[in-house]
């Protein structure tokens, strides 16, 4: 399900509510500087055209305004119109004098001309997208020489103390991630197709956690646990009591996250 565009676009993505379940086990016990922190990968200029693919409700510019110029023009997309609506309003209120227009589309069909944006963004999402190389090939289509791309995603050993929790209960759950599909191991050479430039930098946090709710409210959000039977949740609430009783009360869990930044685009026919 990670890249069936029509389950994302009207069951998991509709809205903000599934996503911002999982945002919130980040938020409350990680270190909440990872906008911040991607946008500084990139050398961002006043009035630079901005195309975010994949916007999502718009986190990133509210997050991460602090350290955007005053003026950029932002074009905001997302598979869900749900998603750009709210992400427009979130940006537009983060930057006042931002520009901000925004439009539901299919990120390997993107309707804009050759070279239009100084800044592309791909954030979290190529695994959703069923042919990341065409998405790939689309965001350098549509960047300007000498502009560049922000593609961000995770690494295979993400989380691996909750998917292992999942797999207990789910057993084979696992299998295909999101990270198999496009991830910091993978991402690189299907990047270098479509970009002479390619710089991976990785983000270095970890979760501490102290209330197995959070933990259960994050992997319920998505499937497996989304759709749990009565006797399913219950297992898994078992499962969750068991590793917080492992780690003495607490559960640590690690993340792998990075940024490839991304330049010198390459035109692919």
């Amino acid at each position: 399900m990670f890249n069936d565009p029509d389950y994302l676009r009207r069951a998991q993505y509709a809205d903000a509510r599934h996503l911002d379940a999982r945002a919130r086990l980040h938020r409350k016990y990680g270190r909440d500087d990872w906008y911040p922190w991607a946008a500084g990968q990139v050398s961002w200029s006043e009035g630079d055209r901005v195309l975010e693919v994949g916007c999502g409700p718009g986190w990133f510019w509210a997050a991460a305004a602090d350290v955007l110029p005053a003026r950029l023009d932002l074009t905001l997309t997302d598979l869900s119109a749900g998603m750009v609506e709210t992400a427009c309003a979130r940006a537009a209120e983060a930057g006042p004098d931002w520009a901000v227009a925004g439009r539901a589309l299919d990120a390997t069909r993107l309707p804009f001309a050759d070279a239009s944006f100084d800044v592309v963004m791909a954030c979290h999402m190529l695994y959703h997208v069923p042919d990341p190389a065409l998405a790939i090939a689309e965001l350098a289509r549509v960047l300007r020489p000498g502009g560049v791309a922000l593609v961000t995603t995770n690494g295979r050993g993400h989380l691996r103390e909750l998917a292992r929790i999942e797999a207990s209960v789910w057993p084979g759950s696992a299998e295909a991630g999101a990270a198999e599909l496009f991830g910091l191991e993978n991402g690189l050479a299907l990047l270098e197709r479509a970009f002479g430039q390619v710089a991976l930098h990785r983000h270095h946090d970890d979760l501490d956690c102290t209330d197995p709710v959070d933990v259960a409210a994050y992997l319920r959000s998505s499937p497996p646990g989304i759709d749990a039977t009565a006797d399913e949740a219950c297992a898994l609430a078992a499962e969750i009591g068991r590793a917080f009783q492992d780690g003495g009360g607490r559960l640590r869990i690690g993340k792998e996250a990075g940024a490839f930044v991304c330049a010198a685009p390459r035109r692919i026919l």
